[in-house]
């Protein structure tokens, strides 16, 4: 299963979730308006736009619309997050702790644990180094430290090899990771990673850039 399909299994998976009712009977009158509502509903589910869900988003459960609201409009929910700029949004993928997504129907969790996955496979193929952080502390919080590293090994990059470096040589002190430390720190000092930041040095022609590879390795092999 690719990415695209993940996203048309959620569709399909959550598509008995309509919105009964009267929306605005769920909804707070002090904090989401009758427009809001009206823009929201006024369209089909694939067709509502990053700004017309935003709202909902942030408030679902809370203040705008119950847990079957929130099921039905998921699938475009977590459909956005792959081309607009949510994946740095807390709240977005919060909502899902909130509501408990774990206890839910097996489908929905395996839906919901597929999206994520091949989501975390999209961006650590695409993602420079302040997104990768973004992703990776979003994939351990959902799918927790083993598995998401576990993919992540299975999807290693030379970009990832220079993010390593880097981290050791410059951040390792200020970068925010929702793992211990101590876990990720003893990841990339594995022989796994070890053996790839080696053959990295020794296909590396820049001579400074060699240099930090080299220091980095000495770093790692010296704290295992």
């Amino acid at each position: 299963m690719n990415l695209q399909e993940s996203i048309n299994n959620l569709y399909e998976v959550f598509q008995s979730y309509t919105v009964l009712g009267n929306l605005r009977e769920r909804s707070c009158d002090c904090c989401v308006t009758d427009e809001e509502i009206k823009e929201l509903l006024s369209k089909t589910l694939k067709e509502i736009q990053p700004d017309e869900i935003y709202h909902f988003m942030l408030s679902a459960l809370t203040t705008y619309g119950d847990i079957n609201d929130y099921k039905h409009f998921l699938p475009r929910i977590l459909e956005l997050t792959v081309g607009y700029d949510f994946l740095t949004d807390f709240h977005c993928y919060e909502k899902l702790n909130y509501a408990n997504w774990k206890s839910w129907n097996e489908n929905e969790i395996e839906a919901i644990s597929s999206f994520l996955e091949l989501l975390l496979i999209h961006h650590l193929n695409h993602l420079q180094y302040i997104d990768l952080i973004f992703v990776i502390n979003l994939s351990i919080r959902y799918l927790g430290e083993e598995k998401t590293l576990n993919i992540w090994k299975l999807h290693l990059t030379e970009n990832h090899l220079y993010f390593f470096v880097d981290y050791k040589l410059s951040f390792s002190d200020t970068i925010f990771l929702d793992f211990k430390q101590t876990t990720f720190d003893e990841w990339i000092s594995s022989d796994f990673i070890l053996k790839k930041l080696e053959n990295l040095f020794l296909k590396t022609e820049d001579k400074i850039e060699a240099n930090r590879i080299s220091i980095a390795y000495t770093m790692l092999e010296n704290e295992r």
